[in-house]
């Protein structure tokens, strides 16, 4: 099961407990298959390293992130060109998820979650990904 986690998510695996750290584990577990992109590693390094968010971790710190999302994922390079969400990163996500030919996107983020599901992606919150795996064993 190929998988899209969004930046949102990752960050709240990496760094609290609960259900995106649950999602993470069955990434590192192989149970499902994490898809990223290198854009989509690039917006979590800036994240993690920016000034007026709270992480402002160095960059060697955000490296290690980085490198351990990158372990546990396909990394794919996205050729196709989205134009669908108003914020330019949701389409960086879609066009991930669209070439890595996942078949969930698991989001907090409210413009993405709204549309439901893409081309036949679903896009759905972390509960309800899980309670969907669930239903599938």
């Amino acid at each position: 099961m190929r998988v899209v986690i969004d930046t949102n998510v990752l960050i709240s695996g990496i760094f609290w407990s609960g259900k995106p750290k649950i999602l993470l584990n069955k990434a590192r577990r192989g149970e499902i298959t994490s898809v990223i992109s290198e854009v989509l590693l690039n917006e979590l390094k800036d994240i993690l390293t920016r000034e007026d968010k709270p992480f402002r971790l160095t960059r060697s710190e955000a490296d290690r992130i980085v490198s351990s999302v990158r372990i546990i994922s396909d990394i794919i390079l996205p050729i196709s060109k989205v134009s669908v969400c108003r914020d330019e990163d949701d389409n960086r996500v879609l066009e991930c998820a669209l070439d890595g030919n996942a078949e969930y996107i698991v989001t907090g983020d409210s413009d993405l979650l709204d549309l439901r599901e893409y081309q036949g992606i679903a896009i759905l919150r972390v509960a309800d990904f899980l309670k969907t795996i669930e239903r599938q064993k």
